[in-house]
């Protein structure tokens, strides 16, 4: 059945949903902006534009969305042109480790969101849980982000790289960052004075890309492939954290490697399709083993 996009009133429905689990893919790890309201019913902010999204089996209701905000923000950000099934086809045929990962939840997408804000809040990530990053993540967009009213409750734009790259880093420190305080700093100082596009990242081939992104401070090879794989500019991108580590030594490789290894064994098994493969194995990993 084809994806229809109905606006009813000020909601956009969505009626044919396939592959689309609004729980897998806001609770996988990719993202920090969501708050999740009751089952299946979340609300975030993403750019200037907040959304509260109830799913129910194969339809979702994106409240107080007009369609063309919806095909303008939200029909990219959430990769409702990647073909899901037929990527879950590609990388489970003939890997009874994949086939129960992705039949687990294969309702992951994954997200294209901005690109400033997807490095921030993976350097933010690093050696940290995913409440605490949300909380750190939420007090920087207070105070550094403009407001935005939106069922009687205040939401924050996640910070421009002029206003973290202005503040002191006695003041981001108030956010509870912690030792990655000073990454946020020099990060945004960088960035805001040679900005850059996922366009650009794109442009100069994957390794390249890697490399640009482990030139910022606090940035290493695992914050560099989050950052590559959720902002949308590679599919390859294959961050190993520990729970992957953990599901590729235990079910794939069959002893102690190094991160190095594991990420170029994903390689030349995933291919193209690693960083789908990686969001499957993560979420599994995290909640079974």
């Amino acid at each position: 059945m084809a994806l229809q996009i109905i606006q009813q009133g000020h909601n956009t429905v969505l009626k044919g949903l396939e592959n689309f689990d609004i729980k897998s893919i806001l609770e996988c790890g990719q993202c920090f902006r969501w708050d999740k309201n009751g089952e299946n019913d979340y609300t975030g902010i993403v750019k200037d534009k907040v959304a509260r999204i109830v799913q129910n089996g194969s339809s979702a209701v994106f409240h107080d969305c007009i369609q063309q905000d919806f095909v303008d923000l939200w029909y990219k950000y959430f990769d409702m042109e990647t073909d899901y099934k037929g990527i879950i086809d590609s990388i489970s045929i003939n890997d009874p480790i994949m086939k129960t990962a992705s039949d687990f939840a294969p309702g992951i997408r994954i997200l294209r969101q901005p690109l400033f804000e997807t490095l921030i809040t993976f350097i933010i990530s690093a050696n940290n849980s995913i409440p605490n990053i949300k909380r750190v993540v939420a007090r920087l967009s207070k105070m550094y982000g403009s407001s935005l009213l939106y069922e009687g409750k205040e939401f924050y734009k996640f910070p421009e790289p002029a206003a973290l790259a202005n503040a002191t880093l006695e003041e981001i420190s108030m956010s509870k960052a912690g030792f990655r305080s000073k990454y946020i700093k020099k990060t945004a100082i960088e960035f805001n004075s040679n900005p850059l596009k996922v366009d650009d990242l794109k442009s100069i081939g994957y390794a390249e890309a890697k490399n640009t992104l482990m030139k910022y401070n606090g940035v290493g090879a695992k914050v560099a492939d989050c950052t590559l794989l959720f902002c949308g500019a590679y599919t390859n991108a294959f961050p190993v954290d520990t729970w992957v580590k953990k599901i590729m030594e235990e079910l794939y490789l069959k002893k102690d490697m190094s991160l190095r290894k594991i990420g170029e064994y994903a390689d030349n098994k995933f291919g193209e399709l690693g960083g789908y493969a990686q969001q499957y194995l993560f979420y599994y990993a995290r909640s079974n083993m």
